[in-house]
């Protein structure tokens, strides 16, 4: 099957287009999300993981790994999730701006997200990949490392930061709100899961995330509905 694209125009008098390759509910879900907040031109294109369009040449030129998000830009193609959400937060201003006093804080908390959760939330839903034989133990090993951090990043969020706040739109809150998601909804055993329910302050950022209409109508492209962030549904 062809990639099929999900188009949404916005941003008017802006003359920059981007494209955004992924699959439904992948991570493309958080660039998605960002690039209806900026209101900017663009088109999504989800590729069809059966019929191999991951691994097509032309996608492979856009992300070497043959993986989502990939996202082309008038500057050429952007991979990676984190790479993604920070290209578009340091343009469109869903992130802070290079030399405001709070950047460093953001990035921080940003590379903590996406080296330290992100990659835990992975091998809590696919430890096999780290060892078919003792995927029991890596997903358990994901859950305790995910519950540290976690607590770590609730500490932060309630104290209420400009860059985390869950009434403004920003790249990191969106990214943190998919992460939730996929903790809830694809733990590789259902008693690993972790429910954004317990940590307070992180609950209201998806809470806030998934009630806006930017994430709303990036959701329904990807064919979720509800609460998908905040409290979602194997």
């Amino acid at each position: 099957m062809a990639a099929h694209g999900v188009a949404a125009q916005g941003g008017a008098g802006i003359g920059m287009v981007y494209r955004l390759y992924g699959v439904q509910d992948f991570a493309n879900l958080a660039v998605h999300v960002a690039l209806e907040e900026a209101g900017v031109p663009y088109e999504a294109r989800f590729l069809d993981l059966e019929a191999g369009e991951l691994k097509a040449p032309a996608h492979l030129a856009r992300h070497p790994m043959g993986l989502v998000p990939a996202l082309e830009t008038p500057e050429g193609a952007v991979f990676e999730t984190g790479a993604c959400l920070l290209y578009l937060g340091e343009r469109h201003g869903l992130a802070p701006a290079p030399g405001a006093a709070e950047r460093g804080a953001f990035l921080s908390w940003f590379v903590f997200v996406n080296n330290g959760i992100h990659t835990a939330v992975m091998d809590l839903i696919h430890p096999y990949r780290i060892s078919e034989d003792h995927a029991r133990i890596v997903a358990e090993a994901a859950r305790a490392r995910l519950l540290e951090r976690l607590a770590a990043l609730e500490a932060v969020a309630a104290t209420r930061p400009d860059w985390l706040l869950p009434e403004r739109p920003g790249v990191l809150g969106i990214y943190i709100s998919m992460l939730l998601r996929w903790m809830k909804a694809f733990p590789w055993a259902a008693d690993l899961a972790i429910s954004a329910q317990g940590f307070p302050a992180l609950h209201a950022i998806a809470v806030a995330c998934e009630a806006r209409p930017a994430t709303i109508r990036a959701a329904a492209a990807n064919g979720l509905s509800g609460r998908f962030f905040s409290d979602p549904e194997g």
